[in-house]
C-alpha cells in the first residue's frame, strides 16, 4: 500500500510540475508582446521620431509586467508597463495597445533623482507622451500609475 501511495505522490506532483510550467509559459510581459508581429510594427511607428526616447524604451525592452486586457470607454486594450532595468521607480512607461494591433499608445515617465521624491514622485515627475493620445487615452495611462497609492 505504501509503493502505491508513493507512486501516485510522484505522479500528483509531476502533473503539478507540469502544470506549474504551463501556468508559466503563459504568462507574456509587456517586453514579450512588444517584440511580437503586429505588436512590433506598431510600437515601432510609437517610437519613431521620437526625441529624448532612452534605448530600453525605443526599443521596448527592460524590466516588465504581464500585459493585461483592458476595457476602457467601449474600446478593449492591451495594457502594460516596462521599465529601465534596475531604475523602475524613476523610469518607467506605460502603454496600451489597441485590441487590433494597429497602434499603441504610451507615457514614459522620468522622476528625478532626489531624495524628496521618494515621498512625492508626483511633483518631481516628468511626463513623455508617445503615439499622440488624446485627453481619453492619457487619462486611462495615468489611471495605471496615479492609482498607486505612492503616487503622491
Amino acid at each position: 500500500m505504501t509503493g502505491q501511495n508513493a507512486l501516485r505522490g510522484v505522479i500528483f506532483g509531476a502533473l503539478l510540475s507540469l502544470s506549474a510550467g504551463s501556468v508559466a509559459q503563459q504568462i507574456v510581459t509587456t517586453s514579450d508582446v512588444i517584440q511580437q508581429p503586429g505588436y512590433q510594427t506598431s510600437w515601432q511607428n510609437m517610437v519613431k521620431g521620437q526625441a529624448r526616447l532612452p534605448g530600453w524604451a525605443r526599443k521596448g525592452v527592460g524590466t516588465s509586467t504581464p500585459a493585461q486586457s483592458l476595457s476602457w470607454k467601449g474600446q478593449n486594450y492591451l495594457v502594460g508597463n516596462l521599465c529601465k532595468p534596475h531604475d523602475c521607480a524613476n523610469n518607467f512607461l506605460i502603454v496600451a495597445f489597441k485590441e487590433d494591433k494597429s497602434q499603441v499608445w504610451g507615457v514614459r515617465v522620468e522622476v528625478a533623482n532626489k531624495p524628496e521624491a521618494i515621498d512625492h514622485p508626483k511633483q518631481y515627475a516628468k511626463y513623455q507622451w508617445l503615439g499622440k493620445p488624446d485627453e481619453d487615452m492619457k487619462a486611462l495611462l495615468k489611471k495605471q500609475f496615479e492609482s498607486n497609492p505612492d503616487w503622491k
